[in-house]
């Protein structure tokens, strides 16, 4: 996790051709006090329990399901700040598509790669299967108030934020943050409550090719970004 206290933009500003040869360059910043932590539930841990594989399919993948983790961010005062994930086990993304893997229900295809998170691979190296990740309902609690999930993608500028990500990218590329109600500019808070949901797909039996028990092993970072 990444906490910000001074941030520092450094802007060059170069004369016109017609003017003298000068160069004028303007150093900015902010200090705060403000700090902000994360924290989610059940101690970071989304246990799919135990699955018997003579109960699976080994001839087409297997969705396993979802299941609900809330990412609660406390600030000292109220702070704009917004989130990145990063997937820690991204060599062992199997690229098969998930079923409802999605805000919306939808499923994620395999050219969908920055949507997939690795779950570690078997003894002798077959990826298992990847996950999804997504706030629920686009929905997101502000101070206590119902508000919208809002993202911005690292290479838009700065004030371009939109509604409603589909799923959060597993490449830290996409800032998610809480907005008020029909509005997609991140607002200011002291706590905010993601409700977040995982997808679950693996591949058909034949393919792992297992004989003892495997544990999934997936593992992703969230990094806090100070907006």
């Amino acid at each position: 996790m990444k906490k910000v206290l001074l941030a520092t933009a450094l802007s060059l500003c170069v004369s016109s051709a017609f003017a003298a040869g000068t160069a004028v360059m303007k150093v900015t910043g902010t200090l705060t006090n403000s700090a902000c932590t994360p924290e989610l539930s059940n101690g970071g841990v989304v246990d799919y329990g135990i699955f018997r594989l003579g109960e699976l399919s080994d001839t087409s993948t297997n969705a396993l399901g979802q299941k609900d983790i809330n990412l609660t961010i406390n600030c000292t005062v109220a702070t704009k700040v917004g989130w990145s994930v990063s997937d820690d086990r991204k060599d062992s993304v199997a690229g098969i598509a998930i079923t409802g893997g999605k805000t919306n229900g939808s499923n994620i295809s395999t050219g969908e790669k920055y949507f997939l998170y690795g779950i570690g691979k078997t003894a002798d190296g077959m990826k298992i299967g990847n996950y999804s990740l997504f706030v629920k309902d686009n929905k997101v609690t502000i101070d206590g108030v119902s508000g919208d999930v809002t993202g911005h993608n690292q290479d838009w500028s700065a004030d371009t934020w939109r509604a409603a990500p589909s799923a959060v990218r597993s490449d830290s590329f996409l800032v998610v943050s809480a907005a008020n109600s029909g509005t997609t500019a991140p607002v200011a808070f002291k706590t905010a409550v993601f409700p977040l949901v995982t997808a679950l797909q693996i591949q058909d039996t034949a393919t792992l090719g297992i004989t003892d028990d495997t544990s999934l092993d997936g593992q992703a970072t969230i990094t806090l970004v100070y907006l």
